[in-house]
């Protein structure tokens, strides 16, 4: 069986405070997040009575990580952003991913010609997340693929009041952007429990031509619920992008629409911008490129839901970004549909771009997978 464990850790050092074994959600079972490329933020409740005696060191907001253990292995942690109390014997604690503390570091001056960009991250990381006039945060960068990775021409000044987040993000906008998501590491010689930040041309592994999907989900089977959100709504459907820039008067940088041709819908339109301050229009364009390819067809995502002890393991056998198989319904020996919502069954292999992890009595992991075929 599983073994989930909730560890309180300094958040500069990374050194571990104390055991939480009561920690729970606000309403109901704790159910943390992971999402390739974004914060992701949780509330949770910790009761008093039960907490250790240097609860409120192990719940200071703002210097204090929680991390969930699996079987002993870091899998997911965040940082306490807000601490609210009240008369009542819980304190309640927002959490919020380390991707959040990257929105709280700002860029300074920096000048980057023909530098690979997976460099571009490490770099400002590790001047703007690591350093800091009060210290930062013990986090690795480790690039995964790709290198360097493709040589970009950037240039930042503190006076535009970016964060590393933000920069990162912007970077990931582009077609053949990087990709990038934080996790975990138990190190020793003292005990700790550190952040690293994986970049790479890709997060995760695709599918070896020619052979199946080393984790597979399955209805009827392991999994016990799953939903499938189809969404062609003005942030998720387009076939004509442009993106733009800020600009002065009636002239702004913009990008040329760029439209991809559909069969079966008219033009539907978005325009966005990506960043302030871009004036570079094949900048802009790439960005714009990128977008389409996301929006083309609509946001399809499918979330399963199994229990963790009866479903393939997540750290062992998948990790956040790798193609994962799914199969849903299908017929029976009496020719009927297993599962009704889905005439004919629903398989294949997606990617997954993140998950999310009930941590109750019997642990419920739900990978989200996201493909332009479901």
């Amino acid at each position: 069986m599983t073994n989930l464990q909730w560890i309180a850790t300094e958040m500069k050092t990374g050194k571990v405070i104390a055991d939480l074994p009561d920690l729970d959600g606000d309403s109901g079972p704790l159910t943390v997040k992971q999402t390739i490329g974004r914060y992701e933020q949780v509330t949770a409740e910790l009761p008093i009575p039960t907490a250790p005696e240097n609860w409120t060191r192990a719940t200071l907001q703002g210097g204090t990580t929680l991390v969930l253990l699996q079987d002993d292995v870091p899998v997911w942690g965040g940082y306490i952003s807000r601490r609210p109390r009240d008369a009542g014997d819980t304190v309640q604690l927002s959490l919020m991913t380390m991707e959040g503390y990257l929105d709280r570091r700002f860029v300074g001056d920096q000048v980057f010609t023909a530098t690979g960009q997976n460099s571009i991250i490490q770099t400002l990381v590790t001047n703007y997340v690591v350093a800091g006039s009060n210290g930062g945060i013990p986090m690795r960068v480790q690039i995964v693929n790709g290198g360097v990775g493709t040589l970009r021409d950037r240039t930042y000044f503190d006076k535009d009041d970016k964060t590393v987040y933000s920069v990162m993000q912007d970077l990931s906008g582009v077609i053949g952007g990087p990709e990038w998501t934080i996790g975990w590491e138990h190190q020793t010689n003292p005990e700790r429990y550190t952040p690293v930040l994986y970049i790479g041309n890709r997060i995760g592994s695709p599918v070896t031509a020619g052979m199946g999907a080393n984790a597979t989900f399955e209805i009827p089977g392991g999994i016990n619920d799953f939903s499938l959100a189809e969404d062609f709504g003005a942030s998720a459907g387009a076939n004509d992008v442009m993106a733009y820039s800020s600009g002065q008067g009636d002239s702004r940088p913009q990008s040329p629409r760029q439209v991809l041709t559909d069969p079966d819908r008219p033009t539907f339109e978005y325009r966005y911008s990506p960043s302030t301050s871009i004036s570079d229009v094949s900048t802009l364009t790439s960005h714009a490129q990128a977008r389409l390819g996301q929006m083309f067809g609509g946001s399809n995502v499918l979330a399963m839901s199994a229990i963790l002890d009866d479903s393939p393991k997540l750290g062992t056998d998948w990790f956040i970004g790798d193609d994962i198989g799914y199969q849903i319904g299908g017929y029976d020996s009496d020719g009927k549909d297993t599962v009704p919502s889905v005439p004919g069954g629903l398989a294949g292999i997606a990617r997954a771009v993140g998950w999310e992890l009930e941590t109750s009595a019997t642990p419920i992991i739900t990978p989200i997978l996201a493909s332009a075929d479901l």
